[in-house]
């Protein structure tokens, strides 16, 4: 891997959960046990929460699949992704597709199935902003999250920059004036104005760097043939019936179909 790429996965929240392990998980085995068992944040909304209301969308997707499957759905709940090799769970919901793999993943990882979403880096902006198409034409500083891969790129570019704590704290210096852009992933930024509407904008004129995009996968625990084959299968009927981008919406998302190589 580039160390480009690892720093993206590095800054992705539970995106490439290292779920390796000696048990590998099959089909039937799923079956016999009844639930389909995921590892997640337990307060990282959008992606994952423990509150049954608001439960984030990637727990929404993991319901939706195990569904599919003909069976429940079991959380374990980690805060740190070192801790998913302690665990016996069979997927993580988001992991990274990496441009230098194909869709199975590495050997000795977890196997991956084919993408069902693309996501990345889109740039924000304050509500009154005109159209910005490079991020040099940015007039003031670039709002990041602090050693995040946008960090990295806007340091190696030489372009004005600030450094935050979270990607809130990125959105909200915009929103507040304090930076005039601000590099958030798409997830972060639609729950963020679904809480707080109009607050900023994003930039359409802007398509982000190769780099700053990703597809997302889920990620199987050392998985057999027809267990990703068959969650494959649930992950093509729940988009196809819209399933899946209406989860996204409900936390303020935009679905993107999965980029073409």
């Amino acid at each position: 891997m580039r160390p480009e790429r690892a720093l993206v996965v590095a800054i992705a929240l539970l995106l490439a959960a290292d779920l390796g392990g000696a048990h590998a998980a099959s089909l039937a085995g799923v079956r016999e046990r009844g639930t389909f068992n995921v590892c997640a944040h337990p307060d990282a909304l959008p992606y994952s929460s423990q509150d049954r209301t608001t439960p984030g969308f990637q727990v929404e997707i993991a319901e939706a699949i195990a569904k599919q499957l003909g069976v429940g759905l079991h959380v374990d709940w980690i805060v740190f992704t070192r801790h998913a090799r302690r665990i016996d769970c069979d997927a993580s919901i988001g992991s990274i597709v990496k441009a230098d793999t194909d869709g199975g993943g590495p050997r000795r990882g977890p196997r991956l199935t084919k993408p069902y979403v693309t996501s990345g880096y889109i740039l924000v902006v304050p509500p009154t902003s005109p159209p910005i198409e490079r991020l040099e034409d940015v007039k003031g500083t670039i709002a990041v999250e602090h050693t995040s891969w946008p960090h990295y790129v806007l340091e190696r570019r030489s372009v004005p920059l600030s450094s935050h704590g979270s990607p809130f704290d990125v959105l909200d210096a915009v929103a507040q004036g304090q930076s005039a852009a601000g590099l958030v992933s798409d997830a972060y930024t639609g729950w963020y104005l679904k809480l707080h509407p109009g607050a900023v904008k994003i930039s359409e004129t802007y398509v982000p760097e190769r780099d700053f995009r990703w597809n997302v996968a889920v990620g199987l625990r050392n998985a057999d043939a027809p267990l990703v084959d068959a969650v494959n299968r649930a992950l093509d009927t729940l988009i196809a019936d819209q399933t899946i981008p209406k989860i996204f919406a409900r936390y303020g998302i935009t679905y993107r179909p999965p980029a073409t190589p």
